[in-house]
């Protein structure tokens, strides 16, 4: 029995759906976790401009990532193991040097691009189901 849903990538599954909420909500608790418990290696400063633009970027990227879900080139480039793997494995690495140069960007761009994909991606599965 495999983790991913066999049927992960349609918009209309309720099983893809709640595996892609379940990620969107694990980045939200990692990243909430390092903005309150703050790790030695991570200085966390919290100013209004580094809100402003982390907001806006956040925005920018949720609002990226629901429309690239709908992109039917997109989807099928995520069905296939090795290009998911790879991409996965360079994200986490890219997200890593990024969180060590600039944390509190980062991390808020992180928390609010999962945010706002959130219901995005709700939207696109109620459309999805309606015939």
């Amino acid at each position: 029995m495999s983790v991913i849903p066999e049927e992960w990538g349609e918009l209309d599954s309720t099983a893809g759906l709640f595996y892609e909420l379940g990620w969107l909500l694990l980045v939200i608790v990692l990243f909430g976790s390092f903005l309150i418990f703050q790790p030695l290696f991570i200085e966390i400063e919290i100013t209004p401009a580094p809100v402003v633009g982390s907001v806006i970027l956040g925005i920018i990227l949720g609002i990226t990532l629901v429309i690239s879900t709908v992109n039917d080139r997109a989807r099928q480039f995520w069905k296939r193991d090795r290009y998911r793997f790879a991409s996965i494995f360079v994200l986490a690495m890219l997200i890593q040097v990024v969180l060590r140069l600039v944390p509190t960007w980062t991390l808020l761009t992180g928390i609010v691009a999962s945010v706002v994909t959130i219901p995005g991606r709700i939207a696109i599965y109620l459309r999805a189901q309606t015939p």
